[in-house]
């Protein structure tokens, strides 16, 4: 089971921001005015995975830069009901009209793929520690056991290898 199941779902999904191809944000929305969305690639590891969910029938996203915005760029803003936006996106917003089906296939497994809700720490020196332990847990899980690496046999290492299946390198017998 994933973090909030009952709302990340396709039927849920307003849009996205990104390529298709590209694993893009997709954005979700209820008809009780509930909204968040998911972002599967981000620079930040933190950032990963599920926004928490929120009520604010007043929420919307658009491409237009508001003017109590006034970054100029035509990209995805999210205001609140109260008119604040409180989130700039890097790339526009696509709404899910405007996908086809294929498209939409592509778009939903986002759901499946990133069933946590992030971390997303808010302070700089969390965010900071967030990222130490996601590339501690990286390197333990990657880590090379006395059998090669995750205990399996590393014959290239050795050079057996590159006999057995005629690889070739200058350095290597």
């Amino acid at each position: 089971m994933g973090f909030r199941d009952d709302f990340f779902v396709v039927g849920n999904i307003i849009g996205i921001t990104g390529k298709v191809q590209e694993l893009p944000s997709v954005y979700f929305r209820s008809a009780a005015g509930e909204y968040g969305h998911i972002t599967q690639v981000h620079k930040s590891t933190y950032n990963w995975g599920r926004t928490r969910v929120t009520n604010d029938p007043g929420w919307v996203i658009t491409n237009a830069c508001p003017r109590q915005c006034g970054c100029g760029r035509v990209a995805a803003h999210e205001i609140s009901g109260a008119g604040r936006v409180f989130h700039k996106s890097r790339s526009v917003f696509v709404k899910v009209e405007t996908l086809s089906a294929g498209d939409l296939d592509v778009v939903s497994e986002a759901i499946h793929r990133c069933p946590y809700q992030k971390s997303d720490p808010h302070s700089r020196d969390a965010r900071r520690a967030e990222e130490e332990r996601y590339a501690q847990e990286w390197d333990q899980a990657h880590a090379r056991l006395p059998g090669g690496r995750r205990g399996a046999v590393d014959f290239t290492a050795s050079g057996l290898a590159n006999k057995v299946f005629g690889i070739a390198y200058p350095d290597r017998v």
